[in-house]
């Protein structure tokens, strides 16, 4: 039998393959044609090998709905496995006798993929796939695959497969939770998100003594008393809508409105934000959305507290988003940091005739923000 000339595929072609076009196939299972895999014939390098590949191509074909025959009388096709050493000399490998097809004009489709590493003093085997009409008792299909472990083998079963149902025109049906990726390619995302901001304040050394002393010096001697860092870990809920412009981009206008507790008064920080986020969604099911972000304090229910208020802070973080209830959206963490660049938190000195000076104490402003919610998604992407 001759080979048509060895192919040299990276991994990643394979995936590319597969995911550009692959995935259309999806659709509606054919439940009327069946697929029987007799036990893998052949010698491979370790004991084991060849059930372990026929297990492999049982879940292959049930992963995509496809129907797994009984038995070899009652199937439509039937997949021939076998594995052998292969030397270029002598061509160890199986030939069957039926890849002669009765029609000419439609010869065997014949796929040789090649994963050998160069200089590798590994034994090389060869592991090939036929599918075979067996009603028309035909071959369709021949794949040989060229390797030294049966990790490569692995590596290659998403491409053997898509040809196996591509030659027999099954539409692949993907298995029960991960359907589509609509979920993640949405023109429009409602977002709402329960979150646990971490507010820190950080002194600065304006009118204070020694850069962290408050004091009174109506008294002789005068008293001095020592100011610290403040820390205020209080949730927070953020509501927005994110509009996805490109496949790889999206912009995203929201406003949080976060408790805080500082000086003995509780009250309300009101913020809106903007945040540009770049989608990547290179594993399935998952969705990394990096992003820069800007946000603007736009009220404050606090009356005693602050003097005045940074008015502008960047700062940026990432979302992990998981698949959704029914392809309606995600589930996503968020983890950011901003800072407040323009102006300081100047708070009114809170202890009084004790210590009365200086009258404002100044804070440099910044948020570490982590969160939990769900974005629900309106009108499909192409």
């Amino acid at each position: 039998m001759a080979i048509c000339p060895l192919i040299n595929m990276k991994k990643s072609i394979i995936w590319v393959l597969l995911l550009g076009a692959g995935f259309s196939l999806f659709a509606q299972t054919n439940s009327n044609t069946s697929i029987f895999i007799p036990p893998i014939s052949g010698i491979s390098k370790n004991q084991g090998d060849n059930e372990v590949i026929a297990t492999m191509l049982a879940n292959e074909i049930k992963s995509r709905k496809g129907v797994l025959g009984n038995s070899l009388e009652k199937a439509d096709y039937i997949l021939y496995g076998t594995i052998a050493p292969y030397h270029e000399e002598e061509q160890y490998y199986h030939d069957y006798i039926y890849l002669n097809t009765r029609d000419p004009s439609n010869p065997v489709t014949v796929y040789t993929y090649n994963s050998l590493l160069q200089y590798s003093p590994n034994q090389v085997y060869i592991f090939q796939l036929i599918l075979k009409n067996e009603k028309a008792d035909e071959a369709m299909l021949l794949q040989n695959l060229l390797y030294h472990s049966i990790d490569d083998v692995y590596d290659f079963f998403p491409l053997l497969i898509y040809n196996i149902f591509s030659k027999i025109n099954i539409k692949q049906t993907p298995s029960q939770g991960s359907e589509t990726e609509d979920w993640r390619n949405k023109w429009l995302y409602l977002r709402a998100s329960f979150d646990f901001p971490i507010t820190f304040y950080f002194l600065k050394p304006d009118g204070l003594i020694a850069g962290t002393g408050i004091y009174n010096d109506s008294v002789s001697p005068m008293l001095v008393d020592q100011l610290d860092n403040k820390v205020v870990m209080l949730p927070a809920l953020t509501l927005g809508v994110e509009i996805q412009l490109l496949n790889w981009l999206s912009v995203e206008p929201n406003v949080q409105a976060a408790w805080e507790y500082l000086n003995d008064e509780d009250f309300i920080n009101l913020t809106a934000g903007l945040q540009l986020k770049f989608p990547l969604k290179f594993i399935r099911n998952i969705m990394l959305e990096p992003y820069g972000a800007v946000s603007y304090p736009v009220f404050s229910s606090s009356k005693n507290v602050f003097d005045s208020f940074p008015t502008l802070a960047f700062g940026g973080g990432f979302q992990l988003g998981m698949k959704g209830w029914k392809d309606t959206g995600s589930v996503f963490l968020d983890i950011n940091y901003m800072y407040y660049y323009l102006g300081d938190a100047v708070m009114y000195n809170p202890y009084g005739e004790l210590f009365p000076k200086p009258e404002l104490i100044h804070y440099q402003r910044s948020v570490l923000g982590l969160g939990i919610g769900y974005k629900f998604g309106i009108i499909n992407r192409k």
